[in-house]
């Protein structure tokens, strides 16, 4: 007869009982230009930086963070668009023997009022806000036994068994992997032939590895359960 190893008291088992996943709206990606925004609303309010100098930077980084909304960028489109920016810059450098172009982009100028920086500012960091705390009330909770879906603000709850669960991840625009660690997750429940689909999901990876984690060592928990005498 073998005997059953007893796990030491001193082991301290970290798995989480359960993991919180929250998908969030394409605005937090905006992120980028509220800091700016709010950090150029000092400068400007102290006025130790140039007008137009803080002008032309929150225009850059504005029309940048844009991008994250016009475009998917897959990791392939990726690698073309750096490639084809490249190349452009090297070719207007090239044609640019008159500096012209140096000229016309010297002259650029958007002196922005600090007014302009703190409401921006303002504006996204409410918005923002209202995200954050509409996220307490959406949310998906992983535990051992089923998925959970709390939605609404009467504590509305929808349940899947986690009984042949399959997860997948996605990551398909590198942009908003490098702003915020985003990706997508799909769920197949067993005993539902729809899959769950987060978008925005903050994180992607160390949430997908606390799910598996947790999923293991329930299995590994079953596994090891005694049958019958």
């Amino acid at each position: 007869m073998t005997a059953t190893p007893t796990p030491s008291p001193n082991v301290v088992d970290r798995t989480p009982e359960s993991v919180i996943i929250r998908p969030w709206p394409k605005v937090v990606f905006l992120y980028p230009t509220f800091v700016v925004s709010t950090v150029f609303f000092l400068f400007g309010w102290l006025d130790v930086v140039p007008a137009d100098t803080l002008g032309n930077i929150w225009m850059s980084v504005f029309l940048l963070n844009l991008l994250v909304f016009s475009f998917d960028f897959s990791r392939l489109w990726s690698i073309v668009l750096v490639f084809a920016i490249g190349l452009l810059v090297v070719l207007i450098l090239w044609l640019d023997l008159t500096g012209f172009v140096g000229n016309a982009l010297g002259k650029v100028s958007i002196p922005y009022t600090p007014s302009h920086y703190g409401f921006m500012s303002a504006g996204l960091g409410i918005l923002l806000l209202i995200v954050w705390i509409n996220s307490r009330f959406h949310y998906y909770e992983v535990n051992a036994r089923e998925i959970l879906h709390h939605h609404g603000y009467l504590s509305d709850v929808t349940r899947w068994s986690t009984e042949g669960l399959e997860m997948n991840k996605e990551i398909n625009d590198i942009a908003e992997y490098v702003l915020l660690r985003s990706g997508r997750l799909i769920f197949h429940p067993g005993s539902s032939k729809k899959a769950i689909v987060m978008d925005n999901v903050a994180a992607v990876n160390r949430i997908e590895k606390s799910v598996n984690d947790l999923l293991s060592v329930v299995a590994v928990r079953l596994n090891q359960m005694p049958g019958p005498g």
